[in-house]
């Protein structure tokens, strides 16, 4: 038996990949066919957001309708999902009243804010919420690492024609930029590139460089000026929206390193199942889950932690992870799919038989 599932985002790469990671592992647990369907959807005003959880919590057709003349969305799918799944705060109000409208289960992943545990068939946290009520508690399914749209089979193919070029071994370096208590001075930009020279010349490698959309412009210039067509093979400077992707990096890499500001980025490499170096400027003041959920990746063996200071003395070691991230998902799974097996779909009023609220407007 198929299913089809529903993937709302807001358009923020991280919780996009966080949000089709999770729909892949629901695909991943399912006998049959899986159709992943993935929307952007935004508030027409961010400042509703309160009022549209509140709004969404009352489970009454009239509200679920009024959330939905409040958002802007790609065009909903012709056949109505069987799970909807969401990351953040600005599509949770509408994954409620979607799910609602739809009698269809729903997966949330992070915070749900005020909303009643009955609004949500199970809510994907990184770490368990002792703290919550024992509602929210049976609702609750931990992952220990987050999830991501990462797809080692295929973007091993996308990189096979960089890993044909090459002469030497290739290592990726995915950098980003201020974010999460991570803080980049012109010095650390100026370390990393004198570090990465130092690095290809003692192994013999060159690089797979890419920056991201918090870099700036200094960050990849400073960079450039290091490299050169010894020591790396390729490199991508973020120039907006139509920048190619990393995932042929990732797949020609025989090691990853990248900056601890992204977590999402850090998973994306995780998911790889090669070692991966975490690397954190001068200035880092890592908290919270943020912090915890590296500590974790780190005690496992998935992720080695290093000051790009320090980096330039990297030293390659054996790739033996406590936990694979193979393991991790499979524990996941299963639990997920068990909290969902004992969900049953929202209750409400009967409404229509239509796959979409036809009042949410095209973006």
């Amino acid at each position: 038996m198929s299913q089809h599932i529903l993937v709302l985002h807001d358009g923020k790469p991280g919780h996009f990949s966080q949000a089709q990671g999770v729909a892949r592992l629901l695909a991943r647990g399912h006998r049959g066919a899986t159709q992943i369907h993935a929307i952007r959807a935004r508030p027409k005003l961010k400042l509703l957001n309160r009022l549209l959880r509140l709004l969404a919590a009352m489970n009454q057709p009239w509200a679920q309708r009024l959330v939905s003349i409040a958002y802007r969305c790609d065009e909903l799918p012709d056949i109505a999902p069987d799970i909807v799944v969401s990351f953040g705060g600005n599509v949770l109000a509408l994954n409620i009243a979607l799910s609602q409208h739809w009698r269809c289960r729903n997966v949330v992943i992070g915070n749900c804010y005020s909303l009643p545990a009955n609004a949500v068939s199970a809510n994907v946290t990184a770490f368990p919420t002792a703290s919550a009520s024992s509602a929210w508690q049976q609702c609750n399914v931990s992952s220990r690492v987050a999830l991501c749209k990462t797809d080692a089979e295929q973007n091993t193919r996308a990189g096979s024609l960089l890993s044909e070029q090459a002469e030497r071994p290739l290592w990726a370096m995915l950098v980003g930029g201020d974010g999460s208590g991570l803080r980049y001075q012109e010095s650390d930009w100026h370390q990393l590139g004198q570090a990465m020279a130092a690095v290809a010349t003692r192994h013999g490698i060159q690089w797979l460089l890419t920056t991201s959309r918090r870099s700036g412009q200094q960050a990849g210039e400073i960079l450039g000026g290091y490299l050169n067509e010894q020591n790396c093979l390729s490199s991508i400077v973020y120039q907006g929206a139509s920048s190619p992707n990393a995932d042929a990096y990732l797949g020609a890499a025989e090691r990853v390193f990248c900056t601890e500001d992204s977590l999402s980025m850090v998973s994306e490499a995780v998911a790889m199942h090669k070692p991966v170096i975490g690397l954190r400027p001068a200035n880092s003041v890592i908290r919270g889950s943020h912090l915890r959920s590296l500590l974790y990746l780190q005690s496992q063996g998935l992720v080695e932690r290093w000051a790009i200071a320090d980096l330039e003395s990297y030293q390659p070691s054996a790739f033996m992870p406590l936990r694979s991230y193979e393991q991790h998902l499979d524990s996941l799974c299963q639990r997920l799919q068990a909290r969902l097996a004992i969900t049953e779909p929202v209750e409400g009023e009967a409404l229509p038989a239509t796959p979409a609220m036809p009042e949410v407007a095209a973006r």
